[in-house]
Order: C-alpha cells, then structure tokens, then sequence
C-alpha cells in the first residue's frame, strides 16, 4: 500500500490497528496490519466521498477498526491449535513408530536396498552348500599356516567324504587355483569373479608337477550331499597324518557369519529391554516395536559394512578387523537400547504417549517428607509421572501415580499441551 494511503488513514484508527498487530503472529503481522490498514484508509476514502463529515469517517472507521483485536485474536489461537497439534503428534507412539521406520529406510536406500547382504544372502556357486572350506588354523600372533600340496592330497586320502579337492593360493587380487578347481566350483571363470569376498582380477593355474610350497587353502566337494549333519560330526573329528586338526567350514556358512552374529545380538539387546520394560501388554508391544526397529537398523548397517569385507581363509573374519567391528555393533546396540529404555521411562505406560507438563515438586531441603523431584502429566488425563532428583545418588526409580477417570475429561482435546 502506498505510504500517502496510509497517512491519510485516521490517527486513532492506524493506533488501534498497529495495537492490535501485537497480537497476530509474526511471521503474518506485516501483510495483515498491510491489509488492515488498506480497509481502514479505502473506507475512509469512501465516506468522504459519500459526503460525510472528516469527524463523522474517523468516527466509523475507529469502529470498524476495533474488530481487529477480535481478528488478531482468532489467528493467535489458530497458530497455537497448530502448534499443540504438531506437539500432540510428536507424542503419539504411532509417530514414533512411522519416525524409525523412515530411519531404517535411509540406510536400505543409500546401500541400494543392502546389496551386498543380499548378495552374501545367495548362493555364489551351483550346489554351494555341498562346498567345504579347508585350511588350517590360525598360528602364533594370528599368522596363517601355510598348506602343503601333500595335505592338501592327504585330506582327499583322509575323508570318504570328498568327492575331489583343489587346493588355491589366494594373495591380493591374484588366485592361483589347481587344475580342478573350477570343476570343483562347478563353473567357469565368469567376468567380476569374487572368491571369499575377494575381486579377483587375475587367475592363474597351478602346474601340477612344480606344485607351490604352500597352499591358502583347499575347497572340497561332498562326495555324497544328502547327509550333511553326519559331515558336520565327521568334521568335527577330522585330523590329518601330521596331528594338527583341519579348519573345515560350509562356504555358505562362511559367508553369512554377519548375519548370524548380529541377529544373535540383536535378539540378546532386545531381550534385555523387555526385561527391564516389560509392563502392561500395550506398553510392552510398543517397546518392542521400537526398540525392534532400532536393533535391526542398526544390524542391517552394520550387516552391510561386514559382508563388504573380504573374508580370510582361516576364519570368519580377521582378527583385526574384527576388533573394530564387534565392538561396534555391540556399542550401537546398547546406545540404542538405553535411548529406547529412558524414552519409555517418559511414556505413559496407557497409552504410550510421551508425557508433558513438567512441574518442579517436593523440596531439597525435606528429603524425608516432600522429597524434590520434576512430575509430568500425561495429557490424556491417564496419570501423572514423578522423577526423582536424587536419581544419581540414590538410584531412585521413576513413579507412575494412576489419575482418577473424572480427571480424563479434562484432557479430551489436549488444549493443556
């Protein structure tokens, strides 16, 4: 509006409007005490013109003016109705739910839908679950113990389970394999070959008459499938002619160690919650929906990081590398489950809403009757919530006061929020 418009506006009319502007919110003050003021000056403008006297006008318009405290008043309460709303959905178990289901999200968008879990969940051969990874185990400081051609053939001569075995050396990206040992995999050497989460870009084949001083491993095919668990038992047992026992592993099994190891966790962490949380079935079920939700992102992360890892030879994982990875897991499982437990703490335990209202009560100065604490309210008039401030000195636990059913009605709208 041009400033002149505004000038010629009557006195008492731009002091009323411009009072009155202290009461619309903020972020729309300008453009309403703008609008308000182009009212005022148009109807002024347009009583002159009708032939009113000046006294008359600014009479009329100071009226008129006066219902901008009534309009100001009504946009002040709608922004705080929007405001309670949004805080009232804050508290809502649905949306805290629907919030860690969106976190779980970002990382399976970011890793393509975890790719390389999914990839390790597959099988990398034809019949992989008939393969078994020989080698022998770790030696002093975690070396490996390098296989000689001749174990290699006496763990053939060894076991009536073998139908053949090929031994391999595997250093960097260069795998030299036994003449057999694509027939042992049964397949060819495909474009992007991985062999134990290794890319390997060259493969050379081994002259069985000079065979190498040492072998990584070997990889051996049951002769007869159909009874595994009788293999497992006989594995178990297995010992070669120098009296050193053989590291005999599933190579499908070798492959999903991460997902047995962080589910395993993962259900022990969440365990522990329900224990400790364990209360009405309501509060319960949302406990462990979330705290569920949180485990399993965290898993599933830290799932994809492992299976990107290459895996060695003589176990499921090197020893350095898991001395930064299972400390990892392990501290983002308890960090996640102590922020659901204290989150659940100031539920209310009904329906699960997060409580609100704090007040301070009770006095420093009488511990024994009237003892100091911070008490919270449950807006749907279910109870009252009391936490101690002497938690950290005397591990005092938080106290749920149940409310009387006639106090509901006064929360059914939440306009206390």
């Amino acid at each position: 509006m041009q400033r002149e418009a505004i000038d010629h506006t009557p006195r008492l009319s731009r002091w009323v409007i411009n009072t009155a502007a202290l009461l619309v919110p903020r972020a729309d003050r300008a453009a309403w005490k703008c609008e308000w003021l182009w009212e005022a000056w148009h109807g002024h403008a347009t009583l002159i013109n009708q032939g009113a006297t000046s006294h008359r006008a600014a009479r009329r318009v100071t009226q008129f003016a006066l219902g901008a405290f009534a309009d100001a008043a009504d946009l002040r309460r709608e922004q705080r109705n929007t405001q309670f709303g949004a805080r009232s959905l804050i508290r809502d178990p649905l949306v805290c739910i629907a919030t860690l289901a969106l976190l779980f999200l970002a990382p399976a968008v970011s890793t393509g839908g975890f790719r390389h879990s999914r990839a390790a969940l597959q099988p990398s051969y034809s019949g992989s679950d008939h393969l078994v990874l020989l080698s022998r185990r770790l030696g002093v400081l975690g070396l490996q113990m390098p296989t000689t051609s001749g174990q290699v053939w006496t763990w053939m001569a060894s076991s009536t389970w073998f139908g053949d075995v090929a031994g391999f050396v595997l250093h960097d990206g260069t795998l030299e394999v036994t003449p057999n040992f694509f027939p042992v995999l049964h397949t060819s050497m495909p474009r992007g070959f991985r062999f134990l989460g290794h890319s390997i870009s060259t493969v050379k084949l081994l002259d069985p008459q000079r065979p190498p001083i040492g072998f990584s491993g070997a990889l051996a095919r049951l002769k007869n499938p159909g009874d595994r668990k009788a293999a497992e038992d006989h594995f178990a047992r297995f010992w070669i002619s120098d009296g050193f026992p053989v590291t005999t592993t599933f190579l499908s099994e070798r492959d999903r160690w991460p997902f047995y190891f962080a589910g395993g966790v993962s259900l022990l962490f969440l365990g522990a919650g329900l224990m400790r949380a364990r209360r009405s079935l309501p509060y319960t079920s949302f406990f462990a929906a979330k705290t569920g939700l949180l485990l399993i992102t965290v898993a599933a992360a830290w799932t994809e990081v492992a299976t990107t890892l290459p895996i060695p030879i003589t176990g499921g994982v090197e020893p350095p590398i898991a001395g930064a990875l299972v400390p990892l897991l392990l501290l983002s499982q308890l960090f996640v489950l102590r922020w659901s437990l204290e989150d659940q703490r100031s539920r209310c335990p009904v329906c699960c809403r997060l409580v609100s209202m704090p007040l301070t009560v009770g006095s420093r100065s009488s511990l024994l009757l009237d003892r100091p604490g911070i008490e919270l309210l449950c807006t749907r008039g279910h109870g009252t919530l009391t936490l101690s401030d002497l938690k950290t000195s005397t591990g005092e636990p938080s106290r749920w006061t149940p409310a009387d059913c006639s106090w509901r009605d006064l929360f059914v709208r939440e306009k206390t929020a």
